[in-house]
Formats: C-alpha cells, sequence, structure tokens
C-alpha cells in the first residue's frame, strides 16, 4: 500500500520543520530501512535509534526497526526476578519450574512488546514527535488491543501476591496493612498498562493516518477496520489514498479504465470513509521514492495535495465492482474461462505439481497474494475436478470473500460459479481460540467441583488456586490464536481424515490452499510448530509432576498430547517439498523485491520449499508512462531472476533454479470467478516482452 514510503515521508517533513523525530517500524517484516536510505545506502536499520542524514537540513531524524525478541528479553529480564519469586510464591512451582517457563519463547508476543518498546524508545530519545510504520492491518489492530492483553497478565501476578498474602497470613496469624510486605510488580505492570490504554485513545498526544489504494478490496478492508478502532476508542483522523494513476500522456487502454475505476472507488471513500476526517490522495510516481530527497518530495505531495484531473461522472458501478470488461494486454482478448473445460494451464504444473497437499501464498503486504491465492485454487480445482480444492484464509484480515465476491465465514463453502470440487474459508482463528479456552475452563471447573474444603497443606489452596489459573486462561496474547490455524491445518492436511471433508472433494488427496498474512506474521506463523512444541513439553512435563497435588483431569494431558501430535505433523508436512510449498508473490519495485529475497532466505532457512514466485501486476498499456514502467519492472524481473536463483537452486523440493511467472495488470482487478479464471490464463513463466 505504501504506508512504510508514507510514515518515512511524514517523518522527513517534521524533522526538516526543525522537530526532533523519531520513526519507528514495527512490522516484522521491516522494509523502513529500505525506503528511507538511496541504493547507495544501507537498508537495515536495528532496534536501537540511527541517526538519518539529511545534509543542510534543520531538525533531527533517527529511525528504529523494531526487534520483538531483544525487546522482549529487555523487558522481561527488567521483571524476571519479581515475577519468578511471585510465581513461586503464589503456585505450586518450584523455581526450577519458574525458571524452565520464563525461558521459552512466547509465541504472539510481538504485538505486546512492540508497543511497550515503542514508549520506552519514543521517552528515552527525547523527541518531539514519534512517528509509526506499523505492521498490516490485523496485527496494528492487535498492536493496539495490547495494553488490555498487558491489564489481564497484571492481573495474574496480582492473584499470585493474593494468594501468597493469604497462605503467609495464615502462618503466621498476622493481618492487615504491613503483615506481610506487599510486592509492587502487578501495580507498575498494570499502570504501564493504563498508560499505554491512555495514550493510544487520546487524540491529542496520538494521531492515526490509515492507508490505503483506490481499489475495492482495500476499500472493503478500510472498512473493517476502522470501524473496529473506532469501537476501540481510537481516533483515525486522517485517510491517504495512495498510488493514483494520474492522467496518461495519450490515449491509454490500461490508464484510462483505471483511472475510471479508481474515481469511483474514491467517489465512495469520500461518501463513507473520509466524512469528518481530512483525506489526501497521493499519485503513484514512476521512481520508486527511496533516499531522503525523494521521500521529501513525496511529503510535500502528500502535505499540498494533488488534483488527478477526473472527468466526473464518466466512471460506473461496474468500474469499481470489477465486474469485467478490462484489458489484459493490449490487443488480446479476455476469453471466458467458465464457459466449459479448457486445457490444463501451462503453469499449474509448476505451481502444485502432483503429489502437493498444502500450497501457502504469501509476500509483502500490497502485492496481490490474496488475488493469486485465489486464482491459483480455481485453477487447480478446474484441472483436477475430481480432486477436493480449499482454498482458506489464515490472514485475521481476511479479504478471500471480496475477492471471489461471495459472503464466507469460517464453515467451508462452495462458491456460485466455481467448479463443483471447489470451497472456500475465512478461518476465525480468535472464535477457535476462544472455544479451546472454555474448554480449558470447563475443565478447571470440573477440577474443583471435586475438591471441597482443600487448603493448606502442601501450600494448595482452592479458591486462590482457582482464581489464578481463570486469570491465566484469560490473560494469553491475542497473537496466540493463530496456533489454532496450525492446528486446523495440520488436522486439514491429515491424510486420511477431516481434511478429505472438508474441501468437499471425493479424493483421498485434497488441496489446501492458504492465503497467508503479510510476510513477517505469515514466517512468525511457520515458526509457530518449533515454538509451541517447546511448551506442550514443558506443560506436560508440570502437569505430570503435579497431578497427585492439583486433581486436574486427564483429559487436559490428552488435549496437550493430541496438540503435540497435530503439531509434529504438520512441522513434517512444511518440510516435505514433495507435499508442501510456498508461493511468494510479490510485484515491481525495489522494496518488494528486497522483501522478496529476505522473505525467500527465511524459508530456506525454516527448509520450507519455496522454488515458485508470481511476479504479480506486470504494467501494461500504450501509453508512454507505461511503457516506461513497463520497462522498470522487466528490469526488476531480471534482477529477482538473478538473486534467487543460487538460493532456490539450493531450496527443499526446488529442480534448477527459481521458477518465475509473471501475472499482467488488470484494471479494474478481477473480482469473482470468472474474472479470476480469465485473468489466470494470461499467467506466463516465459520472459514478457518489451
Amino acid at each position: 500500500m505504501g504506508k512504510t514510503t508514507l510514515a518515512a515521508a511524514r517523518a522527513i517533513g517534521l524533522a526538516d520543520a526543525g522537530l526532533r523525530v523519531l520513526v519507528v517500524s514495527t512490522d516484522p517484516a521491516h522494509s523502513l530501512g529500505d525506503a528511507l536510505f538511496g541504493a547507495a545506502g544501507p537498508d537495515r536499520l536495528s532496534g536501537e535509534p540511527r541517526a538519518v542524514e539529511r545534509p543542510g537540513k534543520a531538525g533531527e531524524l533517527l529511525a528504529v526497526e523494531l526487534d520483538s525478541r531483544l525487546a522482549w528479553r529487555r523487558w522481561l529480564g527488567a521483571r524476571r526476578a519479581a515475577i519468578a519469586a511471585l510465581a513461586e510464591r503464589g503456585t505450586l512451582l518450584d523455581a526450577e519450574d519458574v525458571s524452565r517457563l520464563l525461558d521459552l519463547p512466547v509465541p504472539g508476543v510481538d504485538e505486546l512488546v512492540g508497543i511497550l518498546e515503542l514508549i520506552r524508545l519514543a521517552g528515552e530519545s527525547g523527541c518531539d514527535r514519534v512517528v509509526v510504520d506499523t505492521a498490516p492491518t490485523a496485527h496494528t489492530l492487535r498492536l493496539l488491543q495490547m495494553p488490555a492483553a498487558l491489564e489481564r497478565f497484571a492481573a495474574v501476578l496480582a492473584a499470585l501476591e493474593k494468594r501468597h498474602r493469604a497462605v503467609s497470613e495464615a502462618l503466621t496469624r498476622r493481618r492487615g496493612p504491613g503483615a506481610v510486605d506487599a510486592d509492587p510488580t502487578a501495580g507498575r505492570i498494570e499502570r504501564e498498562a493504563h498508560a499505554l490504554a491512555d495514550l493510544v485513545r487520546d487524540p491529542e498526544r496520538c494521531t492515526f493516518t490509515w492507508v490505503l489504494l483506490p481499489e475495492l478490496l482495500s476499500l472493503a478492508e478500510s472498512h473493517d477496520a476502522l470501524a473496529e478502532l473506532e469501537d476501540g476508542g481510537v481516533t483515525v483522523d486522517e485517510l491517504v489514498v495512495n498510488r493514483v494513476t494520474p492522467p496518461p500522456p495519450m490515449h491509454c487502454s490500461a490508464c484510462e479504465p483505471r483511472r475510471r475505476a479508481e474515481a469511483a472507488v474514491v467517489r465512495q471513500i469520500r461518501q463513507g470513509l473520509a466524512r469528518g476526517r481530512e483525506l489526501h490522495l497521493v499519485p503513484e510516481l514512476e521512481e520508486e521514492p527511496r533516499g531522503s530527497a525523494a521521500l521529501r518530495r513525496l511529503g510535500r505531495l502528500l502535505a499540498e495535495g494533488w488534483d488527478p484531473e477526473w472527468e466526473t461522472g464518466r466512471e460506473t458501478e461496474a468500474d469499481w465492482q470489477g465486474s469485467g470488461g478490462a484489458r489484459l494486454l493490449p490487443g488480446r482478448g479476455s476469453g471466458d474461462a467458465a464457459a466449459g473445460p479448457r486445457e490444463p494451464l501451462a503453469w499449474l504444473g509448476a505451481v502444485a505439481p502432483p503429489g502437493i497437499g498444502l500450497l501457502l501464498f504469501g509476500g509483502k503486504g500490497g502485492v496481490g497474494k490474496t488475488t493469486c491465492a485465489a486464482a491459483a485454487a480455481l485453477a487447480a480445482a478446474r484441472a483436477a475436478p475430481e480432486r477436493g480444492v480449499l482454498l482458506l484464509s489464515t490472514d485475521p484480515a481476511h479479504s478471500v470473500a471480496d475477492v471471489l465476491g461471495v459472503a464466507l465465514g469460517d464453515v467451508a463453502r462452495p462458491v456460485p460459479g466455481a467448479p463443483a470440487g471447489f470451497r472456500a474459508r475465512e478461518l476465525d482463528a480468535g472464535a477457535a481460540f476462544a472455544a479451546r479456552k472454555e474448554r480449558y475452563g470447563a475443565a478447571l471447573e470440573r477440577a474443583f467441583s471435586g475438591i471441597s474444603g482443600r487448603s493448606g497443606g502442601a501450600g494448595y489452596d482452592v479458591p486462590f488456586d482457582r482464581a489464578v489459573l481463570e486469570r491465566l486462561l484469560e490473560a494469553t496474547p491475542p497473537g496466540l490464536d493463530e496456533l489454532v490455524a496450525l492446528s486446523e491445518l495440520a488436522e486439514l492436511t491429515a491424510l486420511p481424515g477431516p481434511g478429505k471433508e472438508a474441501c468437499g472433494g471425493p479424493s483421498d488427496a485434497p488441496l489446501v490452499v492458504v492465503d497467508t498474512a503479510p510476510a513477517g506474521h505469515t514466517l512468525r506463523l511457520l515458526e509457530l510448530p518449533e515454538l509451541a512444541l517447546e511448551w506442550d513439553h514443558a506443560l506436560l512435563a508440570l502437569l505430570l509432576k503435579y497431578k497427585d497435588a492439583v486433581g486436574l483431569p486427564a483429559d487436559w494431558a490428552e488435549e496437550l498430547l493430541e496438540l503435540a501430535r497435530e503439531l509434529k505433523r504438520l512441522r513434517a508436512l512444511l518440510g516435505d517439498a514433495g507435499r508442501c510449498r510456498f508461493v511468494i508473490v510479490t510485484r515491481a519495485g525495489e522494496l518488494p523485491r528486497r522483501q522478496t529475497r529476505r522473505l525467500a532466505e527465511a524459508l530456506g532457512r525454516l527448509r520450507i520449499a519455496a522454488p515458485v514466485v508470481i511476479f504479480n501486476a506486470l504494467p501494461v498499456g500504450e501509453c508512454a508512462r507505461c511503457r516506461r514502467a513497463r520497462g522498470r519492472a522487466l528490469d526488476d524481473l531480471a534482477g529477482l531472476r538473478s538473486e534467487l536463483g543460487d538460493r532456490a537452486q539450493a531450496a527443499p523440493g526446488s529442480d534448477g533454479g527459481c521458477h518465475i511467472l509473471t501475472a499482467p495488470a488488470e484494471y479494474p482487478p478481477p473480482r469473482g470467478t470468472r474474472a479470476l479464471e480469465r485473468w489466470s490464463r494470461h499467467w506466463s513463466s516465459g520472459t514478457p516482452g518489451p
């Protein structure tokens, strides 16, 4: 969408005005350094502020890319002794147990420590302004939920402290103030949580700029996200519509329908989202803005405003609904993919060869991964009607329903116009995780209802221990719901098993095509099997160690054992290049190309095969600007081939280099089964012409 570039441009503008400014990226797949530094400069920042040189300019600019693991160790390190003491005194756990738990990595902690680290850096840097380049939509919403998560964690510590004081007073027979020294840790963390909540909801101290594209999918996602932010008390006072197409220098079969579609979307924005908010339009620039000078020019466009020079009234409902009629390439017809059986697409064997059961699509935010995943899933279902194909979205900010043009939910359902074996589902991991917590809560109820009047002895006290465990269940970070996504993937891809029925096909080998969250959080999801197994083994060990003292029901242990089996199956599947592969989606531009290279390298470290890249939205059109854009895109494509060739050759499951497909830009973007299938017929594995 360009939010990183716009955040960097805004930060430079504030610094040029004479302010001391800190610009921070909280996105795990950082691109801030790529945007701030030109081609000749370094492209990486660290977790500590670094000065950005701006010769001859007033003010000062510092930049940071948050390292969530380092930030978590720092935050926990300052509080570890106090938390460990509370856990040891307020539970049956001994010092060794507590230390083992505190040493485990915490899934889902990225957003929690992100906002805490952000506040720390802002305070220590002494800056006048802090500009935050956030993670993509769903994870930004989670970041803003973290003060509440921190408050729930403080409640757990407070319950442990209360239990310790009650036991100590019973043993010493001293009550009242001063009877037992109170530990201030819980109170301090609770005050941190309140301060964070107050900050993000105070429009005098915190403003929120929402960036979107002049496209239907971006508009739909923005509607949902802005409603959630408003419900949470966060004020969004500015909208920026980025990459709006400027007037073409001559007649152009690509620019003109694109401009009509964009004008219609912006009209919808003005009539709805923009009411009561500032609205700024920013043109799509020919050269990707990198480095201080280019970002400064972009910042001026953002501040001064820009007129797209639309001919108002010409756009129609079809222009922004994306119902068809767009040109894919000059002089080529679109065909009708839904009219009847066709020969298998030439590229399909590279993307989903026989034997593949799990196909993951991912990439940097805004590259079109959802559209590509939907088109590939439809093509696979069309090519093999006897095989069940499930298109599953694990991105918390779902867009699959918008791409397919149908209503979807957390149950796989057929899609009108799609092949008979095709199903689609948007996974509600939060609801599934809540249901799992409810099951644990019911098990707690059964366990404690069987214990009557039991207290003292080994320091076990029913009312207090029950309260501690209940609060512990409530305190799980929102990011842990991604464990449910893993569990679902393991179940759906188990053969034979529920995957067959869920996909809706008669075959014993269903194909699950996954539309993942943007790159940084997808990598976190793929790392979770190892992290979750560590926790699973640790919790099983504790359950066995204290089963006689605690008396918890056996179904807890069985649930943990089943989770371990699911995670092991999924870990084996992800590492099996014959059954699973990752398709990286990217587009033209230096920032997407660098992000693609890093994603490919990270997948290689995880031993996940990623031998296919889709280079999406290859520019089309005959005007001079479109021809220049296509030339630059082909240069990016050549660079990508060069950079990924050696890596792909060494990747598990690769058969000699990285297979790069190109997908042409279409205006309006394809929406609905018919448009998606028509568009996918123009994907190509050859080198496109100029």
